[in-house]
């Protein structure tokens, strides 16, 4: 059983799992005879982060089919709990909250982001980022993805989000954003960490905080 972490506190429950079982293996972690979604997967690697996700769910005690919003956000089914998957094979993490909403991402800093610098980075991350600082890149990349996750967030690129300059990263840390929402200015706070050279950033916002 590959569970790397879980992260429960009184706003969420957050997991990460390194894939290392068969196919097989992790079915019976799920449990049962049927997995819907599944026979739509071909992909062998893809299969086993669908299955790695679900077992995630399990582990936090929800036994809800998980669904999707025509946005392709996921959800529980019959649950009012919020619901975000992420996954860069072999890792898979998840982040489950009873009332906020939730986004998360996990990226790989070996891969190269100065290329696509430009269409992510917003003009004051520009005044701050050195375009060889791939672990930062990646960062920042990860932040976005995980914020673009939250409801309402649709439409928007990651040249209107806002992350404040990171000054030392660390194994795990917090990061602080800004997104400009209609007319006014909404700030985020986000948790990283890492695992191996891959970073995992998840963030859980109440909606009922929001500046209006």
């Amino acid at each position: 059983m590959a569970l790397i972490e879980i992260i429960r506190n009184g706003q969420y429950v957050m997991g990460i799992w390194r894939v290392e079982e068969t196919e097989s293996q992790l079915k019976e972690f799920v449990g049962g005879t049927l997995f819907p979604g599944l026979d739509r997967i071909t992909h062998p690697r893809r299969r086993l982060e669908w299955l790695a996700a679900r077992t995630l769910i399990r582990e936090f005690g929800y036994n809800n089919l998980v669904k999707y919003h025509p946005s392709r956000r996921p959800f529980l089914a019959f649950s009012k709990a919020h619901l975000s998957i992420t996954h860069s094979y072999p890792l898979v993490a998840v982040i489950v909250s009873p009332s906020g909403y939730v986004g998360i991402d996990i990226e790989s800093y070996s891969r190269p982001f100065s290329h696509v610098a430009h269409k992510y980075l917003s003009a004051r991350e520009n005044k701050w980022v050195e375009l060889t600082d791939n672990k930062r890149l990646a960062l920042i990349w990860s932040a976005k993805e995980a914020l673009y996750k939250l409801p309402g967030m649709e439409g928007l690129s990651g040249t209107e989000m806002n992350i404040r300059p990171i000054l030392n990263i660390e194994p795990s840390g917090v990061l602080s954003a800004s997104v400009r929402l209609g007319g006014f200015v909404q700030q985020f706070k986000l948790h990283y960490t890492y695992v191996g050279y891959f970073n995992v950033v998840w963030v859980c916002f109440d909606p009922k905080s929001i500046t209006l």
